[in-house]
């Protein structure tokens, strides 16, 4: 038979006969309450043998609640595995060292020096060109006529720099380009302060440009005449 605490609600399993036709004076081991449990009727098979009279109700005896049940604490998760930082390290290393690398080169060489190893063209080219003659118009054999310009391409830096091809350019009288050509680069690189002519040719161009431009290939800035 099952037996509650009136005071805590502590529930106790007892044998049938624990308790008795009279009852008994029970104490709670959870909370030490003690209350009087009154008797259960005897089962009918029982009834035949008398229960012996009780002079005196027996002391209380503890009774030890049930235990209930275990409640499972919630699985710990498992901290994840930190990813080794090798990869990283190296890496941030790597490019370390080519930033480092880079800074280098530009100090001693200059920065169009360094864009030219790497086949970076610079929007800007540090060098210096001028037509120095009038355009000369000359008629050839076979009745074409030849259009021929020369100029001047001068270093101003300190450092060696490379030169671009020459781009020509007749333009008309509103300024819109009639005709252009490519004219190949008189030197591969000027050291400091040098300077280095060239000359320049077309055949049949169109007869009503008014002015020639000449500025190096992949840039804005030119030089008319």
């Amino acid at each position: 038979m099952k037996l509650s605490c009136p005071n805590c609600g502590a529930i106790y399993e007892v044998p049938e006969n624990a308790i008795g036709a009279t009852g008994r004076k029970i104490r709670c081991r959870a909370c030490d309450t003690s209350w009087f449990e009154p008797g259960r009727a005897a089962p009918a098979a029982a009834a035949e043998s008398p229960v012996p009279p009780v002079s005196s109700p027996p002391a209380p005896a503890p009774i030890a609640p049930v235990t209930p049940p275990t409640t499972l604490a919630p699985p710990v998760a498992k901290p994840k595995a930190r990813r080794g930082r090798g990869p990283w390290l190296l890496l941030a290393l790597v490019i370390l060292v080519v930033i480092l690398g880079g800074i280098a080169a530009t100090v001693l060489m200059g920065t169009q020096q360094v864009a030219s190893r790497l086949g970076i063209a610079e929007d800007r080219v540090p060098l210096g060109i001028a037509i120095t003659r009038e355009p000369d118009w000359r008629m050839i054999a076979g009745g074409s006529q030849l259009f021929a310009v020369s100029g001047r391409v001068w270093n101003p830096t300190t450092v060696e720099q490379s030169v671009p091809d020459i781009r020509a350019e007749l333009r008309n009288a509103q300024g819109k380009t009639i005709y252009a050509w490519t004219i190949t680069r008189p030197a591969a690189r000027l050291a400091p302060g040098a300077a280095v002519n060239f000359d320049g040719a077309a055949v049949d161009v169109p007869a009503n440009s008014t002015n020639v431009s000449v500025s190096f290939v992949g840039t804005g800035v030119d030089h008319q005449k």
